[in-house]
């Protein structure tokens, strides 16, 4: 009896060591220990409990735990808490918060265990509950911080990656920006858990430079900036640049840290500018080779016109009848070849827009006058009729003078050049609407429904080179240019063997406000020409060709009161002015040593020598020069080939000016 009363004595003793292990160990313990009832009621709670929740030992005994969990948990805990006692599920973890004494809200992780008797059935619960608030809030910050990242970004043109490799080379991206999915055309969560998506979206071509640079990026931590092509599935190819920055993490991994924007817009923008550069570079080399062109056929040109037109206005030595066909020709072939020249530079100077245009309200019936003046003679020595304009009303259109002009003799010309012998040609207008309608008809050759559709090839004369009528193949190319310039429009129609009609198409316009007559205008009447003097007069002429020379030095002969002076270089031409001081400086504009501009750039320096006139002659005709000198102070511009009859008139201009000066 002894023997069983000490074992039992013993057992006591080891069950209250361990009792008391097991109160240590549950007061002691780290975490916060709650026993409670079945229904939540606190039993028994440890120091750290107290201290987690709150509440001291006194308050928390006894109290059922709804009584202190913040309501927005409790609809909550109380569902997971009912699964739990029934079994639903073996334990019960969560995040919650409890209310303190104090008001404040503290959040814990609770572990919920259930206590069991020696049979197995329900008797308790232990919760260990641990303070989360600062991981809590950590969360809610970095939450903050993301949201306010994926906000900007979603309102930026570019997008945010995080893009890492750990130590054993699996690639994934971290972080992305909503636009990257548009950017790509990619869904995001599998862009988020597979990388190399991403990859299958880069141009092929692009693939190999990428990845060295990459390669050499996590390999030095140098930063990476690359433009690089996409191809998407419904927007095709695309460009996208991208810049990142690479960080070595502490567990070895490596993050880049980057932006990339789509530059497709800014690429697309790049290469118009390249073009338009490349585009601007090719008209300047044409007009400098037109300019050229033109200079170096004008040249010669300027000696065979003025040379035949000196021997054909040469009253002391007559020329007999073979000798004038002769010269007739020599001038033909020399007007045919500077049309030419002129059509090419019209043509070049429309399609890199240099033609300068002065659009205003035109009289029609005027300008239809002009023109059918213009190529009287020519249908005249074509035994061509020009019937009577017939023009409705007072019509007024909206365009260029020279330049309507220049497409009605052109039109009237073909239609006396390509019609019969005997045959009619006439010009009619009339309104239609906002719009004036003029056409030009014959009753010649026509044309076939094929020779229509090439109407507007430049230099195509459709099939007619041998029949003996002169044409470059580019005037009617030049009126529809010039038509659409002036917002107008050009149609045909023509049958073989009855004729064509070419209709025209401007806007109409109303009268323009006549300009008041002045004194200077009524002076003296148009058609009587003031007598020239008999005072003799200076012109030093500064030209490094010898031929053209020769050529003014006839036509001065022509003009005995003019002395002519010669410099053969534009150094030459200062020196001689400064010596001199001429009354008229005729001026080539392409010298050995210097232009005409740098000529008179010198002599502006001079006060005196600032005051002589200065017309210009220079086979350069392009408009620009033209209208630089024009601003440069030239009182004229002749274009070689020469016209002598415009010399022989401004020289008599001139010199009628200096004799009213010292009459004055």
């Amino acid at each position: 009896m002894a023997a069983e009363l000490a074992a039992l004595r013993a057992e006591v003793a080891t069950l209250r060591s361990e009792a008391e292990r097991y109160r240590a160990g549950f007061e002691l313990s780290a975490s916060g220990q709650v026993i409670s009832s079945l229904d939540g009621r606190i039993k028994v709670v440890n120091d750290r409990a107290c201290a987690i929740l709150g509440h001291s030992r006194e308050a928390l005994v006894g109290r059922h735990f709804s009584e202190i969990t913040h309501p927005a948990d409790l609809k909550l805990n109380t569902a997971l808490l009912e699964q739990f006692t029934l079994g639903m599920v073996p334990t019960l973890r969560m995040d919650k918060r409890y209310l303190r004494a104090d008001g404040s809200a503290v959040w814990c992780a609770i572990h919920v265990a259930m206590v069991r008797d020696a049979e197995g059935g329900p008797q308790a619960m232990l919760a260990v509950i641990n303070d989360i608030s600062e991981r809590k809030r950590i969360e809610s910050e970095l939450r903050e911080r993301n949201d306010v990242l994926a906000g900007l970004s979603a309102h930026m043109p570019s997008a945010l990656f995080i893009y890492k490799v750990d130590e054993r080379g699996h690639r994934s991206l971290p972080y992305l920006s909503e636009s990257i999915s548009t950017m790509f055309e990619l869904d995001l969560p599998s862009l988020r858990a597979d990388a190399t998506m991403l990859a299958l979206r880069i141009h092929p071509d692009d693939v190999p430079r990428l990845a060295a640079e990459a390669e050499d990026s996590y390999r030095h931590l140098t930063p990476i900036q690359q433009e690089y092509r996409v191809l998407l599935p419904s927007r095709g190819l695309r460009w996208v640049a991208a810049r990142s920055m690479p960080h070595r993490m502490p567990d070895g991994s490596t993050q880049w840290y980057g932006v990339m924007t789509d530059i497709t817009d800014q690429k697309l923008y790049q290469e118009a500018v390249v073009n338009a550069q490349a585009a601007e570079r090719a008209n300047q080399a044409k007009s400098d080779f037109l300019s050229r062109m033109s200079h170096e056929l004008r040249t010669p040109l300027n000696a065979v016109i003025g040379f035949a037109q000196l021997l054909r206005m040469d009253t002391q030595r007559p020329m007999d009848e073979e000798q004038h066909r002769r010269v007739a020709l020599i001038e033909e072939a020399g007007a045919h070849l500077q049309a030419v020249i002129n059509d090419v530079l019209d043509l070049s100077r429309i399609e890199v827009g240099s033609l300068p245009l002065s659009i205003e309200s035109l009289n029609l019936r005027a300008l239809g006058d002009e023109a059918l003046n213009m190529v009287e003679e020519m249908a005249h020595s074509a035994a061509i009729k020009l019937l009577p304009p017939e023009i409705a009303g007072d019509l007024y259109v909206r365009g260029d003078r020279v330049r309507l002009r220049q497409v009605l003799v052109n039109l009237l010309s073909n239609a006396i050049k390509y019609n019969r012998q005997g045959g009619t040609v006439q010009l009619k207008a009339r309104a239609q609407g906002s719009e004036v309608l003029m056409e030009v008809s014959d009753n010649g050759i026509g044309m076939s429904e094929e020779q229509q559709q090439h109407l507007f090839e430049p230099f195509n004369r459709l099939g007619v080179e041998s029949s003996g009528v002169d044409g470059t193949g580019i005037g009617l190319v030049i009126v529809r240019k010039l038509l659409e310039l002036m917002k107008g429009e050009v149609r045909v129609t023509s049958h073989k063997g009855r004729g064509t009609t070419v209709c025209v198409t401007l806007a109409s316009a109303m009268p323009a406000t006549p300009a008041l007559p002045t004194a200077r205008g009524s002076a003296l009447p148009a058609d009587e020409p003031t007598p020239l003097p008999t005072r003799t007069a200076t012109l030093l002429y500064a030209e490094d060709n010898d031929v053209n020379v020769m050529l003014v030095e006839q036509i001065l002969a022509l003009r005995p009161e003019w002395n002519l002076l010669v410099a053969v270089s534009g150094t030459q031409a200062l020196a001689l002015a400064r010596e001199t001081c001429p009354d008229l400086l005729l001026l080539d504009m392409h010298l050995g040593d210097m232009t005409g501009f740098d000529v008179v750039t010198e002599l502006d320096k001079d006060d005196r020598l600032s005051q002589i006139p200065r017309v210009a002659l220079s086979a350069d005709a392009m408009p620009d020069q033209i209208h630089a000198a024009k601003a440069r102070g030239f009182e004229a511009y002749l274009t070689k080939p020469l016209d002598v009859s415009n010399l022989l008139d401004c020289l008599d201009e001139h010199m009628r000016r200096l004799t009213a000066s010292a009459q004055g």
